[in-house]
């Protein structure tokens, strides 16, 4: 499945920044209910019903199909509604033990619904239902092997472990009992791994959780890319911040209704296009923005019986409230243009992390205005804070890859040693010049939610940098760049999103190079000489450095 650029080495000439002209972005068009979010009931998964419509289905499989995908539709939304509720109660028990008794539910339904799928393939209707599925997903689910007892008591003991991190107070104890957590967990999705055949679970993690192309090898050869060229760009561009005042006040964090006016006042000037689904949000009040007592993350999910998107932003500072609620519409817009029904959706967090970056990027001009208006100045520190976020997402991605991948290879590593791993990746990655090393890894959720996940902020963020430099040169043109990669459902494939709109090849190191080349170039002004500042102590440097990094996206683990 591997989709490499073949003359990508001859190219190498050409302007980086340059584009062929395409046709214009234009999203599917089809129904979008006005439910309001208050409306939307938590009625539980029942697993007991689930199998009485499989039963239907199997005796009629093409009259209860379409039964049989508005089931997963429903299972799933009760699922993410229930995590909804914890997380906007984190401090609830009652509700942490249903969002992980509803995620229990759902693995066991789920289950019974890929099997039925399977077994009416094989059947004498198999035909006739194949050709109600969208191509290619007949041949994936005929192939559908059962989970056992086996399969689900570990899934179970996988989940208690996440939603026991989560779980955990932020007192004097965390980081020891984070690690003794983060331990167990790897424990068991190792042997997760050796159960579906892999011979390592940054194998499995990244073809059958993430259905990624590339595999570790390749991300491995960026990592060296990155720790030799883009780490010494963005360490420039802290220490250039760091000489410099702040032109606004990062402590006067916004409220939900001012980050909204804000973002309904500014969006269109990216593109039209993307306040259609703004508006939706804002109409039927899918989201949650705000401080405490919200769970301290972020993520946009999907309530896909409602065919409606929910943002969830845990926001503080000025800064990061108008630009992480940004980043997560970028999510929000995509599902919202997206009809594909929830059981044929893929974790394809890629192309999802360049629906969400590369907006960021493009509504530098618009966050300029809010935060500084027309202080020029203060619209140069505005663009040179906003570009360092997303070089620390692809330092931060490919760093934290390297620790996972180093973290699942080890068995004997103890707690002391997570953090030993970690420090000595901050050196390898010049970052020691910024800050003095603290334990940081154990406050990453994605690494005990979402394993290798984080490196899907360094592969999206350098064609979502790609697109920003576009739109340097051309911003009309960037804008339908940006559209036509939002339009990609989940099932796109990434190198083929960026084969189609001429971005950066994460996987040719030439490819990033010449990209970290042409960022010097467009940044140099905006860095002014350097100079030998103290280095940051870790509390100021990773609040900014993990940045975007601490955004999630709830997505649904992908079918092996």
């Amino acid at each position: 499945m591997k989709r490499y650029r073949l003359f990508s080495l001859l190219l190498a000439a050409v302007l980086f920044v340059a584009a062929p002209p395409h046709a214009a972005a234009q999203y599917e068009a089809f129904a979008h209910p006005d439910v309001p979010f208050s409306d939307m009931a938590y009625r539980g998964i029942d697993p007991d019903a689930a199998d009485v419509c499989c039963a239907r289905f199997l005796a009629d499989p093409p009259g209860e199909y379409e039964a049989l995908v508005a089931l997963y539709d429903e299972i799933y939304t009760q699922r993410e509604l229930a995590a909804l509720r914890m997380y906007e109660n984190p401090d609830d028990e009652a509700l942490a033990a249903e969002s992980e008794r509803a995620s229990a539910d759902f693995s066991r339904a789920a289950d019974a619904i890929y099997l039925a799928l399977s077994e009416a393939l094989a059947g004498a209707d198999g035909a006739a239902l194949a050709a109600l599925m969208p191509e290619g997903e007949a041949e994936a689910f005929s192939d559908y092997a059962p989970s056992d007892k086996t399969d689900f008591a570990a899934l179970d003991e996988e989940n208690a472990l996440v939603q026991a991190y989560y779980s955990l107070p932020y007192d004097d104890d965390f980081e020891e009992n984070a690690a003794a957590l983060y331990l167990r967990l790897v424990a068991v999705r190792r042997d997760e791994a050796a159960r579906a055949g892999y011979d390592s679970y940054a194998d499995y993690a990244y073809a059958a959780l993430n259905a990624r192309e590339y595999d570790s090898a390749d991300t491995r050869a960026l990592a060296r890319v990155v720790r030799e060229r883009l780490a010494p760009l963005y360490v420039r561009c802290m220490r250039a911040l760091d000489r410099r005042d702040m032109p606004w006040d990062d402590e006067d964090t916004p409220d939900d209704a001012e980050i909204l006016d804000a973002l309904r006042t500014h969006m269109g000037e990216v593109a039209p296009e993307l306040s259609e689904a703004l508006d939706y949000l804002c109409r039927n009040g899918l989201y949650r923005i705000g401080g405490a007592p919200l769970y301290d993350t972020g993520f946009t999910t999907l309530l896909p019986s409602y065919r409606a998107p929910f943002l969830f932003n845990h926001v503080e500072g000025r800064f990061a409230a108008f630009q992480s609620t940004v980043h997560e519409f970028g999510h929000f817009n995509a599902m919202y243009h997206d009809p594909t029904p929830m059981l044929y959706q893929y974790a394809g967090t890629d192309v999802s992390e360049i629906q969400s970056q590369a907006l960021e990027l493009l509504f530098i001009p618009s966050l300029a205005d809010i935060l500084v208006g027309g202080d020029e100045a203060g619209r140069d520190y505005v663009t040179l804070y906003a570009v360092a976020q997303l070089l620390s997402s692809v330092v931060d991605g490919c760093m934290y890859d390297e620790f996972e991948q180093a973290v699942y290879e080890n068995e004997s590593l103890t707690p002391a040693a997570l953090n030993t791993l970690e420090e000595s990746l901050c050196r390898a990655y010049g970052l020691d010049a910024l800050y003095d090393y603290e334990p940081f890894w154990c406050y990453i959720p994605h690494l005990f939610d979402q394993p290798f996940y984080y490196v899907s902020y360094a592969a999206s963020a350098l064609p979502a940098l790609h697109i920003w430099l576009r739109s340097l040169d051309d911003r009309a043109a960037a804008a339908q760049t940006y559209l036509r990669v939002s339009e990609a459902r989940t099932d796109a494939w990434f190198l083929d999103v960026l084969y189609d709109n001429d971005l950066c090849d994460v996987t040719n190191p030439a490819e990033v190079e010449r990209l970290v080349r042409a960022l010097n170039e467009r940044l140099n002004p905006l860095i002014a000489p350097e100079a030998s500042p103290a280095p940051y102590y870790a509390a100021a440097a990773l609040a900014l450095a993990v940045g975007v990094g601490a955004i999630a996206i709830r997505k649904r683990k992908n079918k092996a």
